[in-house]
């Protein structure tokens, strides 16, 4: 990861720091990241950095969270896609 990158979710993490804290659900944390711009990769990596969980744990918090059903699905898609290929 450049060293932009890492500012950058640097920054996001504090910003989305206090909004767990004051509202530790996962559905609810992923519509304020959604709401602020941070999507894919990014999402995965500030949630595994403010909620303190592995990686599986933040993707799974990513890939369940009601407002993240296009990534699902776009993660399923490509998920049977590779299936399909082998």
């Amino acid at each position: 990861m450049d060293a932009e990158r890492r500012m950058r979710i640097a920054d996001l993490v504090a910003t989305a720091r206090p909004v767990w804290e004051g509202n530790p659900e996962g559905a609810a944390f992923q519509e304020y990241l959604k709401g602020i711009g941070c999507d894919g990769v990014d999402a995965v990596l500030v949630t595994k950095a403010v909620v303190g969980c592995d990686l599986g744990e933040a993707q799974t918090m990513f890939l369940t969270a009601p407002c993240r059903a296009a990534e699902l699905a776009f993660h399923n898609s490509v998920i049977e896609g590779l299936e399909r290929s082998q």
